[in-house]
Protein backbone atom coordinates (compact mmCIF):
# COMPACT_ATOMS: atom_id res chain seq x y z
CA UNK A 1 0.00 0.00 0.00
CA UNK A 2 2.86 2.39 0.70
CA UNK A 3 4.23 1.95 -2.82
CA UNK A 4 0.88 2.92 -4.26
CA UNK A 5 0.82 6.03 -2.04
CA UNK A 6 4.27 6.96 -3.31
CA UNK A 7 3.12 6.72 -6.93
CA UNK A 8 0.11 8.93 -6.27
CA UNK A 9 2.01 11.54 -4.22
CA UNK A 10 0.49 10.74 -0.81
CA UNK A 11 3.65 9.37 0.79
CA UNK A 12 4.46 12.76 2.37
CA UNK A 13 1.36 12.56 4.56
CA UNK A 14 2.65 10.72 7.63
CA UNK A 15 -0.87 10.28 9.00
CA UNK A 16 -2.03 8.53 5.84
CA UNK A 17 1.08 6.35 5.74
CA UNK A 18 0.48 5.32 9.34
CA UNK A 19 -3.12 4.36 8.52
CA UNK A 20 -1.99 2.39 5.48
CA UNK A 21 0.46 0.40 7.62
CA UNK A 22 -2.24 -0.52 10.14
CA UNK A 23 -4.58 -1.69 7.40
CA UNK A 24 -1.88 -3.48 5.43
CA UNK A 25 -0.62 -5.42 8.45
CA UNK A 26 -4.07 -6.90 9.10
CA UNK A 27 -5.55 -7.22 5.62
CA UNK A 28 -2.49 -8.40 3.70
CA UNK A 29 -0.08 -9.46 6.44
CA UNK A 30 -2.53 -11.40 8.63
CA UNK A 31 -4.91 -12.16 5.73
CA UNK A 32 -7.90 -10.90 7.74
CA UNK A 33 -11.08 -9.19 6.62
CA UNK A 34 -11.36 -5.82 8.34
CA UNK A 35 -13.88 -3.32 9.67
CA UNK A 36 -12.22 0.11 9.71
CA UNK A 37 -13.53 2.68 12.19
CA UNK A 38 -12.23 6.10 11.13
CA UNK A 39 -13.12 9.60 12.28
CA UNK A 40 -14.22 10.88 8.85
CA UNK A 41 -14.20 10.02 5.16
CA UNK A 42 -11.23 12.32 4.52
CA UNK A 43 -8.66 9.54 4.06
CA UNK A 44 -10.92 6.83 2.69
CA UNK A 45 -10.36 7.41 -1.02
CA UNK A 46 -6.54 7.09 -0.96
CA UNK A 47 -6.72 4.16 1.48
CA UNK A 48 -9.29 2.30 -0.68
CA UNK A 49 -7.29 3.01 -3.82
CA UNK A 50 -4.09 1.79 -2.16
CA UNK A 51 -5.80 -1.41 -1.01
CA UNK A 52 -7.13 -2.12 -4.49
CA UNK A 53 -3.78 -1.32 -6.10
CA UNK A 54 -2.00 -3.78 -3.79
CA UNK A 55 -4.73 -6.36 -4.34
CA UNK A 56 -4.45 -6.16 -8.13
CA UNK A 57 -0.65 -6.35 -7.97
CA UNK A 58 -0.98 -9.59 -6.03
CA UNK A 59 -3.22 -11.03 -8.73
CA UNK A 60 -0.33 -11.14 -11.21
CA UNK A 61 1.17 -14.09 -9.34
CA UNK A 62 -2.04 -16.14 -9.28
CA UNK A 63 -3.19 -18.83 -11.66
CA UNK A 64 -5.08 -17.97 -14.80
CA UNK A 65 -8.10 -19.93 -13.53
CA UNK A 66 -8.49 -17.73 -10.48
CA UNK A 67 -7.68 -14.45 -12.18
CA UNK A 68 -11.27 -14.04 -13.31
CA UNK A 69 -12.35 -13.37 -9.72
CA UNK A 70 -9.59 -10.90 -8.94
CA UNK A 71 -11.68 -7.83 -9.53
CA UNK A 72 -12.69 -5.22 -6.97
CA UNK A 73 -16.22 -3.97 -6.32
CA UNK A 74 -16.73 -0.79 -4.29
CA UNK A 75 -20.10 0.12 -2.79
CA UNK A 76 -19.53 3.74 -1.80
CA UNK A 77 -22.11 5.82 0.05
CA UNK A 78 -20.29 9.17 -0.22
CA UNK A 79 -20.27 11.04 -3.51
CA UNK A 80 -16.96 12.74 -2.69
CA UNK A 81 -15.33 9.35 -2.26
CA UNK A 82 -16.52 8.23 -5.71
CA UNK A 83 -15.18 11.33 -7.43
CA UNK A 84 -11.85 11.08 -5.59
CA UNK A 85 -11.50 7.39 -6.50
CA UNK A 86 -12.09 8.18 -10.17
CA UNK A 87 -9.22 10.65 -10.16
CA UNK A 88 -6.88 8.35 -8.22
CA UNK A 89 -7.45 5.37 -10.52
CA UNK A 90 -6.82 7.60 -13.54
CA UNK A 91 -3.51 8.83 -12.07
CA UNK A 92 -2.47 5.24 -11.23
CA UNK A 93 -3.51 3.97 -14.72
CA UNK A 94 -5.96 1.45 -13.26
CA UNK A 95 -8.99 0.72 -15.40
CA UNK A 96 -12.24 1.49 -13.60
CA UNK A 97 -15.96 1.97 -14.19
CA UNK A 98 -17.34 4.43 -11.63
CA UNK A 99 -21.06 5.20 -11.91
CA UNK A 100 -23.21 7.46 -9.77
CA UNK A 101 -26.65 7.31 -11.39
CA UNK A 102 -28.90 4.94 -13.32
CA UNK A 103 -28.09 6.78 -16.55
CA UNK A 104 -24.38 6.24 -15.88
CA UNK A 105 -25.06 2.53 -15.32
CA UNK A 106 -26.69 2.27 -18.74
CA UNK A 107 -23.90 4.26 -20.38
CA UNK A 108 -21.19 2.13 -18.79
CA UNK A 109 -22.50 -0.94 -20.59
CA UNK A 110 -19.84 -3.60 -21.04
CA UNK A 111 -17.28 -1.67 -18.98
CA UNK A 112 -19.05 -3.04 -15.91
CA UNK A 113 -18.06 -6.52 -17.08
CA UNK A 114 -14.49 -5.87 -18.17
CA UNK A 115 -12.88 -3.21 -15.96
CA UNK A 116 -10.91 -4.53 -12.97
CA UNK A 117 -12.52 -1.99 -10.65
CA UNK A 118 -16.21 -1.08 -10.45
CA UNK A 119 -17.56 1.51 -8.00
CA UNK A 120 -21.14 2.61 -7.37
CA UNK A 121 -23.54 3.48 -4.55
CA UNK A 122 -25.28 0.50 -2.97
CA UNK A 123 -28.63 1.86 -4.17
CA UNK A 124 -27.57 1.23 -7.80
CA UNK A 125 -26.35 -2.32 -7.24
CA UNK A 126 -29.64 -4.06 -7.98
CA UNK A 127 -30.22 -1.83 -11.00
CA UNK A 128 -26.78 -2.77 -12.33
CA UNK A 129 -27.55 -6.48 -11.77
CA UNK A 130 -30.44 -6.16 -14.20
CA UNK A 131 -27.86 -5.24 -16.81
CA UNK A 132 -26.79 -8.60 -18.19
CA UNK A 133 -23.12 -7.62 -18.46
CA UNK A 134 -22.66 -6.96 -14.73
CA UNK A 135 -21.88 -10.18 -12.87
CA UNK A 136 -21.23 -9.61 -9.12
CA UNK A 137 -19.76 -13.10 -8.67
CA UNK A 138 -16.77 -12.09 -10.76
CA UNK A 139 -15.48 -9.86 -7.96
CA UNK A 140 -13.15 -11.42 -5.41
CA UNK A 141 -12.70 -8.19 -3.42
CA UNK A 142 -15.59 -6.23 -1.90
CA UNK A 143 -15.27 -2.82 -0.20
CA UNK A 144 -18.27 -1.25 1.51
CA UNK A 145 -17.47 2.42 2.05
CA UNK A 146 -19.89 3.89 4.59
CA UNK A 147 -20.94 0.65 6.25
CA UNK A 148 -22.83 2.59 8.94
CA UNK A 149 -25.03 4.14 6.20
CA UNK A 150 -25.28 0.87 4.26
CA UNK A 151 -26.51 -0.92 7.40
CA UNK A 152 -29.57 1.38 7.55
CA UNK A 153 -30.99 -0.15 4.39
CA UNK A 154 -33.86 -2.64 4.79
CA UNK A 155 -32.77 -6.15 5.63
CA UNK A 156 -34.47 -7.46 2.49
CA UNK A 157 -32.29 -5.27 0.28
CA UNK A 158 -29.16 -6.36 2.14
CA UNK A 159 -30.09 -10.03 1.70
CA UNK A 160 -30.60 -9.55 -2.05
CA UNK A 161 -27.21 -7.86 -2.40
CA UNK A 162 -25.58 -10.60 -0.33
CA UNK A 163 -27.16 -13.28 -2.51
CA UNK A 164 -25.70 -11.86 -5.73
CA UNK A 165 -22.15 -11.75 -4.34
CA UNK A 166 -19.66 -14.51 -3.72
CA UNK A 167 -19.97 -15.98 -0.23
CA UNK A 168 -17.64 -14.35 2.35
CA UNK A 169 -15.34 -17.38 2.54
CA UNK A 170 -14.60 -17.10 -1.21
CA UNK A 171 -13.72 -13.39 -1.36
CA UNK A 172 -11.96 -10.65 0.59
CA UNK A 173 -13.93 -7.88 2.31
CA UNK A 174 -13.15 -4.50 3.87
CA UNK A 175 -15.71 -2.18 5.42
CA UNK A 176 -15.28 1.49 6.42
CA UNK A 177 -17.57 3.18 8.96
CA UNK A 178 -17.39 6.44 10.85
CA UNK A 179 -19.71 5.17 13.58
CA UNK A 180 -19.82 1.52 14.58
CA UNK A 181 -23.13 0.55 16.11
CA UNK A 182 -24.98 -2.72 16.43
CA UNK A 183 -26.28 -2.61 12.86
CA UNK A 184 -22.86 -1.81 11.42
CA UNK A 185 -21.32 -4.69 13.36
CA UNK A 186 -24.02 -7.10 12.17
CA UNK A 187 -23.47 -5.97 8.58
CA UNK A 188 -19.75 -6.60 8.94
CA UNK A 189 -20.40 -10.09 10.30
CA UNK A 190 -22.78 -10.89 7.43
CA UNK A 191 -20.61 -9.61 4.56
CA UNK A 192 -17.13 -10.39 5.92
CA UNK A 193 -15.40 -13.43 7.33
CA UNK A 194 -14.57 -12.90 10.99
CA UNK A 195 -13.62 -9.23 10.44
CA UNK A 196 -10.94 -7.52 12.51
CA UNK A 197 -11.86 -4.04 13.78
CA UNK A 198 -9.21 -1.37 13.13
CA UNK A 199 -9.56 2.06 14.73
CA UNK A 200 -7.94 4.96 12.91
CA UNK A 201 -7.38 8.17 14.90
CA UNK A 202 -5.40 11.11 13.63
CA UNK A 203 -4.16 11.95 17.11
CA UNK A 204 -2.69 8.50 17.64
CA UNK A 205 -1.03 8.56 14.24
CA UNK A 206 0.35 12.02 15.05
CA UNK A 207 2.19 10.83 18.16
CA UNK A 208 5.30 9.94 16.20
CA UNK A 209 4.85 12.64 13.57
CA UNK A 210 4.81 15.65 15.94
CA UNK A 211 8.19 16.75 17.25
CA UNK A 212 8.08 16.36 21.05
CA UNK A 213 10.65 17.29 23.70
CA UNK A 214 10.38 16.21 27.33
CA UNK A 215 12.26 18.02 30.12
CA UNK A 216 12.82 16.54 33.57
CA UNK A 217 12.44 19.45 35.96
CA UNK A 218 11.66 19.94 39.63
CA UNK A 219 8.39 21.54 40.71
CA UNK A 220 10.22 24.62 42.01
CA UNK A 221 11.80 25.36 38.62
CA UNK A 222 8.82 24.30 36.57
CA UNK A 223 7.31 27.72 35.89
CA UNK A 224 10.68 29.27 35.05
CA UNK A 225 11.24 26.61 32.38
CA UNK A 226 7.75 27.31 31.03
CA UNK A 227 8.60 31.01 30.69
CA UNK A 228 11.82 30.11 28.91
CA UNK A 229 10.01 27.85 26.42
CA UNK A 230 7.43 30.53 25.65
CA UNK A 231 10.17 33.09 25.06
CA UNK A 232 11.96 30.70 22.71
CA UNK A 233 8.79 30.22 20.69
CA UNK A 234 8.31 33.98 20.46
CA UNK A 235 11.83 34.35 19.14
CA UNK A 236 11.03 31.77 16.45
CA UNK A 237 8.00 33.78 15.39
CA UNK A 238 5.40 31.58 17.06
CA UNK A 239 2.68 33.88 18.40
CA UNK A 240 0.10 31.31 19.55
CA UNK A 241 0.88 28.72 22.24
CA UNK A 242 -1.33 26.33 24.24
CA UNK A 243 -0.31 25.36 27.79
CA UNK A 244 -1.94 22.17 29.10
CA UNK A 245 -2.56 21.67 32.83
CA UNK A 246 -4.10 18.76 34.68
CA UNK A 247 -6.19 20.69 37.21
CA UNK A 248 -8.38 23.74 36.78
CA UNK A 249 -6.84 25.40 39.82
CA UNK A 250 -3.38 24.94 38.31
CA UNK A 251 -4.50 26.49 35.04
CA UNK A 252 -5.78 29.57 36.86
CA UNK A 253 -2.51 29.92 38.75
CA UNK A 254 -0.47 29.58 35.55
CA UNK A 255 -2.64 32.16 33.81
CA UNK A 256 -2.25 34.65 36.65
CA UNK A 257 1.50 34.19 36.84
CA UNK A 258 1.90 34.54 33.07
CA UNK A 259 0.05 37.85 33.18
CA UNK A 260 2.32 39.07 35.96
CA UNK A 261 5.18 38.35 33.55
CA UNK A 262 3.48 40.56 30.90
CA UNK A 263 2.36 37.62 28.77
CA UNK A 264 -1.12 37.78 27.27
CA UNK A 265 -2.73 34.61 28.68
CA UNK A 266 -6.34 33.45 28.59
CA UNK A 267 -7.99 30.70 30.64
CA UNK A 268 -10.19 28.64 28.27
CA UNK A 269 -13.27 27.16 29.93
CA UNK A 270 -16.13 25.01 28.65
CA UNK A 271 -18.45 26.82 31.07
CA UNK A 272 -17.82 30.21 29.45
CA UNK A 273 -20.38 31.67 27.02
CA UNK A 274 -20.05 30.24 23.53
CA UNK A 275 -19.66 33.69 22.01
CA UNK A 276 -16.64 34.43 24.20
CA UNK A 277 -14.97 31.13 23.34
CA UNK A 278 -15.55 31.61 19.62
CA UNK A 279 -13.95 35.06 19.76
CA UNK A 280 -10.91 33.69 21.61
CA UNK A 281 -10.52 30.75 19.24
CA UNK A 282 -10.80 33.02 16.22
CA UNK A 283 -8.19 35.37 17.66
CA UNK A 284 -5.83 32.45 18.36
CA UNK A 285 -6.26 31.06 14.83
CA UNK A 286 -5.53 34.46 13.29
CA UNK A 287 -2.33 34.80 15.28
CA UNK A 288 -1.30 31.23 14.44
CA UNK A 289 -1.94 31.90 10.75
CA UNK A 290 -0.03 35.17 10.79
CA UNK A 291 3.20 33.41 11.81
CA UNK A 292 4.08 32.88 8.16
CA UNK A 293 2.31 35.85 6.65
CA UNK A 294 3.76 38.40 9.08
CA UNK A 295 0.89 40.72 8.29
CA UNK A 296 -2.00 42.30 10.14
CA UNK A 297 -0.46 42.08 13.63
CA UNK A 298 2.46 43.61 15.42
CA UNK A 299 5.49 41.48 16.00
CA UNK A 300 5.18 41.76 19.77
CA UNK A 301 1.57 40.54 19.85
CA UNK A 302 1.07 37.01 21.10
CA UNK A 303 -1.49 34.85 22.90
CA UNK A 304 -1.18 31.90 25.29
CA UNK A 305 -4.13 29.61 25.98
CA UNK A 306 -4.12 27.85 29.36
CA UNK A 307 -6.38 24.78 29.34
CA UNK A 308 -7.11 22.18 32.01
CA UNK A 309 -8.01 18.57 31.23
CA UNK A 310 -11.73 19.08 31.84
CA UNK A 311 -11.83 21.93 29.30
CA UNK A 312 -10.04 20.27 26.37
CA UNK A 313 -13.32 19.85 24.53
CA UNK A 314 -13.34 23.59 23.83
CA UNK A 315 -10.33 23.35 21.52
CA UNK A 316 -11.04 22.13 17.97
CA UNK A 317 -8.94 19.53 16.18
CA UNK A 318 -5.74 20.54 14.37
CA UNK A 319 -5.86 23.93 16.06
CA UNK A 320 -2.56 24.79 17.75
CA UNK A 321 0.96 24.98 16.29
CA UNK A 322 2.74 24.82 19.67
CA UNK A 323 1.73 22.92 22.80
CA UNK A 324 3.44 22.78 26.19
CA UNK A 325 2.46 20.18 28.78
CA UNK A 326 2.89 22.06 32.03
CA UNK A 327 1.57 18.87 33.68
CA UNK A 328 1.96 15.38 32.25
CA UNK A 329 -1.51 13.73 32.31
CA UNK A 330 -1.85 10.56 34.35
CA UNK A 331 -4.32 9.13 31.80
CA UNK A 332 -2.90 8.25 28.37
CA UNK A 333 -6.24 9.01 26.68
CA UNK A 334 -6.03 12.59 27.97
CA UNK A 335 -2.61 12.92 26.33
CA UNK A 336 -4.13 11.68 23.08
CA UNK A 337 -6.90 14.27 23.40
CA UNK A 338 -4.27 16.98 23.76
CA UNK A 339 -2.44 15.77 20.66
CA UNK A 340 -5.76 15.93 18.80
CA UNK A 341 -5.72 19.71 19.08
CA UNK A 342 -2.27 20.07 17.44
CA UNK A 343 -1.53 20.76 13.80
CA UNK A 344 -0.65 17.64 11.86
CA UNK A 345 2.28 19.31 10.11
CA UNK A 346 5.10 21.43 11.52
CA UNK A 347 3.72 21.30 15.06
CA UNK A 348 5.95 21.08 18.12
CA UNK A 349 5.24 19.94 21.67
CA UNK A 350 7.18 20.09 24.92
CA UNK A 351 6.53 18.49 28.29
CA UNK A 352 7.67 19.39 31.80
CA UNK A 353 8.10 16.12 33.69
CA UNK A 354 8.15 16.86 37.41
CA UNK A 355 8.24 14.37 40.25
CA UNK A 356 4.48 14.66 40.84
CA UNK A 357 3.31 13.59 37.38
CA UNK A 358 6.27 11.54 36.16
CA UNK A 359 4.21 8.37 36.46
CA UNK A 360 1.97 9.69 33.67
CA UNK A 361 4.85 9.46 31.22
CA UNK A 362 5.13 5.73 31.88
CA UNK A 363 1.41 5.29 31.19
CA UNK A 364 1.74 7.10 27.84
CA UNK A 365 4.79 5.18 26.68
CA UNK A 366 3.33 1.80 27.63
CA UNK A 367 -0.04 2.57 26.04
CA UNK A 368 1.16 3.85 22.66
CA UNK A 369 4.55 2.16 22.42
CA UNK A 370 6.50 5.39 22.00
CA UNK A 371 9.64 6.48 23.80
CA UNK A 372 10.59 10.01 24.82
CA UNK A 373 14.11 11.21 25.41
CA UNK A 374 14.18 13.11 28.69
CA UNK A 375 16.31 16.23 28.54
CA UNK A 376 17.74 18.31 31.33
CA UNK A 377 16.84 22.00 31.06
CA UNK A 378 19.78 24.33 30.68
CA UNK A 379 20.80 26.58 33.60
CA UNK A 380 19.52 29.57 31.64
CA UNK A 381 16.07 27.98 31.40
CA UNK A 382 15.98 27.22 35.13
CA UNK A 383 17.08 30.73 36.05
CA UNK A 384 14.70 32.56 33.75
CA UNK A 385 13.40 35.74 35.41
CA UNK A 386 9.96 35.25 36.99
CA UNK A 387 8.16 38.46 37.97
CA UNK A 388 5.42 36.49 39.73
CA UNK A 389 7.69 34.84 42.27
CA UNK A 390 6.57 35.67 45.81
CA UNK A 391 3.44 37.53 44.67
CA UNK A 392 0.19 36.51 46.36
CA UNK A 393 -2.48 35.35 43.90
CA UNK A 394 -6.23 35.67 44.26
CA UNK A 395 -7.48 32.29 43.06
CA UNK A 396 -10.38 31.65 45.45
CA UNK A 397 -13.10 33.56 43.66
CA UNK A 398 -14.88 32.28 40.55
CA UNK A 399 -12.95 32.90 37.38
CA UNK A 400 -14.81 35.08 34.84
CA UNK A 401 -14.26 32.45 32.13
CA UNK A 402 -16.09 29.84 34.20
CA UNK A 403 -19.33 31.83 34.46
CA UNK A 404 -22.23 30.91 32.22
CA UNK A 405 -24.04 34.19 32.95
CA UNK A 406 -23.00 37.53 34.46
CA UNK A 407 -23.28 37.67 38.27
CA UNK A 408 -26.37 39.17 39.81
CA UNK A 409 -26.09 42.53 41.54
CA UNK A 410 -26.15 41.14 45.07
CA UNK A 411 -23.81 38.30 44.09
CA UNK A 412 -21.33 40.78 42.63
CA UNK A 413 -21.39 42.83 45.80
CA UNK A 414 -20.79 39.76 47.92
CA UNK A 415 -17.85 38.55 45.80
CA UNK A 416 -16.22 41.81 44.77
CA UNK A 417 -16.80 44.07 47.78
CA UNK A 418 -13.96 44.15 50.32
CA UNK A 419 -14.44 42.17 53.52
CA UNK A 420 -16.44 44.18 56.00
CA UNK A 421 -18.34 45.85 53.15
CA UNK A 422 -18.39 49.45 52.01
CA UNK A 423 -21.87 50.03 53.40
CA UNK A 424 -21.28 51.70 56.74
CA UNK A 425 -24.89 51.14 57.87
CA UNK A 426 -24.63 47.37 57.42
CA UNK A 427 -21.27 47.34 59.15
CA UNK A 428 -22.73 49.35 62.03
CA UNK A 429 -25.66 46.93 62.35
CA UNK A 430 -23.29 43.95 62.42
CA UNK A 431 -21.12 45.62 65.05
CA UNK A 432 -24.15 46.52 67.18
CA UNK A 433 -25.26 42.88 67.31
CA UNK A 434 -21.90 41.70 68.59
CA UNK A 435 -21.40 41.28 72.33
CA UNK A 436 -19.41 44.10 73.89
CA UNK A 437 -17.37 41.91 76.17
CA UNK A 438 -13.82 43.07 76.70
CA UNK A 439 -12.60 39.48 76.81
CA UNK A 440 -13.92 38.37 73.41
CA UNK A 441 -11.62 35.60 72.24
CA UNK A 442 -10.11 36.04 68.79
CA UNK A 443 -8.86 33.14 66.70
CA UNK A 444 -5.07 32.96 66.63
CA UNK A 445 -5.20 32.03 62.92
CA UNK A 446 -7.13 35.18 61.96
CA UNK A 447 -5.21 38.44 62.49
CA UNK A 448 -7.22 41.54 63.29
CA UNK A 449 -8.20 43.36 60.10
CA UNK A 450 -9.29 47.00 60.11
CA UNK A 451 -11.20 49.04 57.63
CA UNK A 452 -9.97 48.41 54.07
CA UNK A 453 -10.11 52.13 53.37
CA UNK A 454 -7.48 52.70 56.05
CA UNK A 455 -5.07 49.77 55.91
CA UNK A 456 -5.67 48.00 52.58
CA UNK A 457 -7.80 45.20 53.97
CA UNK A 458 -8.23 43.65 50.50
CA UNK A 459 -4.54 42.89 50.12
CA UNK A 460 -4.07 41.53 53.63
CA UNK A 461 -7.12 39.27 53.41
CA UNK A 462 -6.23 37.70 50.06
CA UNK A 463 -2.66 37.11 51.16
CA UNK A 464 -3.96 34.74 53.85
CA UNK A 465 -4.05 31.01 53.44
CA UNK A 466 -7.37 29.25 53.05
CA UNK A 467 -7.44 28.18 56.71
CA UNK A 468 -6.70 31.71 57.93
CA UNK A 469 -9.40 33.18 55.74
CA UNK A 470 -11.97 30.66 56.98
CA UNK A 471 -11.04 31.48 60.57
CA UNK A 472 -11.40 35.18 59.87
CA UNK A 473 -14.90 34.91 58.45
CA UNK A 474 -15.93 32.40 61.09
CA UNK A 475 -14.97 34.91 63.76
CA UNK A 476 -16.56 37.82 61.90
CA UNK A 477 -19.95 36.20 61.37
CA UNK A 478 -20.09 34.13 64.53
CA UNK A 479 -23.29 35.89 65.71
CA UNK A 480 -25.32 35.01 62.64
CA UNK A 481 -24.12 31.42 62.46
CA UNK A 482 -26.19 28.71 64.04
CA UNK A 483 -25.36 28.13 67.69
CA UNK A 484 -23.93 24.64 68.13
CA UNK A 485 -26.14 22.20 69.99
CA UNK A 486 -25.22 21.92 73.64
CA UNK A 487 -24.28 18.41 74.79
CA UNK A 488 -26.89 16.68 76.99
CA UNK A 489 -26.28 16.73 80.76
CA UNK A 490 -24.30 13.84 82.22
CA UNK A 491 -26.19 11.08 83.97
CA UNK A 492 -24.28 11.48 87.24
CA UNK A 493 -24.97 15.18 87.49
CA UNK A 494 -27.28 16.19 90.30
CA UNK A 495 -30.51 17.80 89.06
CA UNK A 496 -31.42 21.16 90.42
CA UNK A 497 -33.96 21.25 93.22
CA UNK A 498 -37.15 23.20 92.98
CA UNK A 499 -35.79 25.71 95.48
CA UNK A 500 -32.62 26.34 93.48
CA UNK A 501 -34.58 26.57 90.25
CA UNK A 502 -37.02 28.95 91.90
CA UNK A 503 -34.15 31.18 93.03
CA UNK A 504 -32.70 31.34 89.51
CA UNK A 505 -35.99 32.10 87.80
CA UNK A 506 -37.36 35.55 86.97
CA UNK A 507 -40.47 37.03 88.69
CA UNK A 508 -43.41 34.75 89.21
CA UNK A 509 -45.68 36.17 86.55
CA UNK A 510 -43.18 35.64 83.75
CA UNK A 511 -42.21 32.17 84.95
CA UNK A 512 -45.84 31.06 85.06
CA UNK A 513 -46.43 32.20 81.52
CA UNK A 514 -43.22 30.57 80.29
CA UNK A 515 -44.07 27.26 81.95
CA UNK A 516 -47.54 27.36 80.45
CA UNK A 517 -46.21 28.03 76.94
CA UNK A 518 -43.46 25.43 77.27
CA UNK A 519 -45.95 22.83 78.51
CA UNK A 520 -48.35 23.60 75.69
CA UNK A 521 -45.67 23.55 72.94
CA UNK A 522 -43.94 20.39 74.22
CA UNK A 523 -47.09 18.31 74.19
CA UNK A 524 -47.69 18.24 77.95
CA UNK A 525 -44.32 16.98 79.18
CA UNK A 526 -43.33 17.51 82.75
CA UNK A 527 -41.70 20.52 84.28
CA UNK A 528 -38.28 18.85 84.17
CA UNK A 529 -37.81 20.42 80.76
CA UNK A 530 -38.68 23.80 82.24
CA UNK A 531 -35.99 23.35 84.83
CA UNK A 532 -33.43 22.57 82.11
CA UNK A 533 -34.41 25.63 80.12
CA UNK A 534 -34.14 27.94 83.08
Amino acid sequence: MERFLQRTGYAEDQILVSFARLIGDQFFGENRDILVNDESAEYRAPLVAAMIGSFLEGSEATDQNERGRLRALILAEHEKTLSALKQLFTEAHIGSAIVGSEEAVKEAGERLCSEPVVAMPASLFLAAVENGCFKPRDFGFLIIEGADIFSEQPSEVQRKIWGHLLPPWERRTALFAEHIGIRAKNTAIDFARNPKTIVLKKAQASLSAISTSMYRVSSEKKFRVLLSLIQEERQRGRKAVVVFCNLRQTSREVEARLRLNHIHAEHVSAAAPKVNNEALLRRFSELAGSEKERGGYEEREHLVFVVSNDNLEVLPSEFAPVGIHYDIPLDADVYLERVRTMHLRNATMAGLVCERYEVGLSAITSRFGIQFELKEPSPEMQECRDASEGVSLDLERDHPADRQTPPRRNEWRASEAPPGGSNRRNRHNQESRRPRSKHTKRSHRAPALHNSDETGQDQSLYSMSTEERLAYFRNKYRNILKTPIQPPPQQNSTPKTNETAQDNREPDNNSIVKRFIGKFMSGGKGSGQDREEH
